[in-house]
């Protein structure tokens, strides 16, 4: 399978990154990705940029050296009932794709209970496209009550190849999930989650662990630009020219 655009990436305007939008776009291009959403943390995240960034993303040309930049975010999601990061409509406007997560600065892990009904929260928030890094092992939650629901309210799920490495028992979740998106076809996206240019692009990990579950390749939104594009223009927006 392969992954045409990277839909969760971070420049060096999140603190604990550490690339320009020019390196990232750049470290796409030589991937060979027809494009790349960059997804920084909300503004109320310790490390996040100043709301002004997300205001100014429209700046942004919609292509650089020949990709195609999405203008995204990755919101926090808050405790304990489920919010996002506050921002005013100017703010939110440009935002074009929008993963929600679980960070442990501003929701500290409780029980499979309250992340779940938190998850719930976000199902049904019209800023949201997708679910980032649901694999974490520190936030537990009910895999089936919300995956089964994710068509229902148009969410997409991420699996997020940085989990496999970095947060112990994502894997086995991570595999959980995606059985569950294979039985009620719900679409996925396959992201690095980089922090850096050199990792934009490699999934290699997620690839491996959804051939092992032999998980669709037509459920994966960003496997084709084709597909891709489909999923824009259903949400009312052309971003391949």
């Amino acid at each position: 399978m392969q992954i045409i655009a990277d839909l969760h990436t971070h420049t060096n305007v999140t603190d604990h990154a550490f690339s320009t939008l020019t390196e990232m776009v750049h470290a796409a291009k030589e991937r060979g990705m027809a494009a790349i959403a960059i997804t920084n943390h909300g503004p109320t995240n310790p490390d996040g940029p100043h709301e002004w960034h997300f205001s100014n993303l429209d700046l942004i040309p919609r292509q650089i050296e020949g990709v195609t930049v999405i203008r995204g975010i990755e919101f926090d999601i808050t405790a304990p009932a489920g919010g996002i990061n506050v921002m005013s409509n100017k703010s939110l406007k440009p935002i074009e794709f929008a993963l929600a997560s679980f960070h442990e600065c501003l929701f500290p892990p409780a029980d499979k209970t309250i992340h779940t009904q938190a998850l719930e929260a976000i199902l049904y928030n019209p800023y949201v496209n997708a679910f980032g890094h649901l694999g974490n092992a520190n936030f537990p939650f009910d895999h089936e009550y919300i995956i089964s629901r994710c068509n229902e309210h148009g969410k997409i799920v991420e699996i997020n190849n940085a989990s496999l490495n970095i947060r112990k028992g994502s894997r086995d979740n991570c595999a959980d999930i995606a059985r569950l998106c294979k039985k009620y076809e719900v679409p996925i996206a396959v992201d690095s989650d980089s922090h850096i240019c050199y990792r934009v692009g490699h999934v290699e990990g997620a690839l491996e662990m959804l051939e092992e579950v032999g998980f669709p390749e037509e459920l994966v939104i960003n496997s084709s630009v084709e597909r891709l594009d489909a999923y824009f223009r259903g949400r009312g927006l052309r971003i391949f020219s």
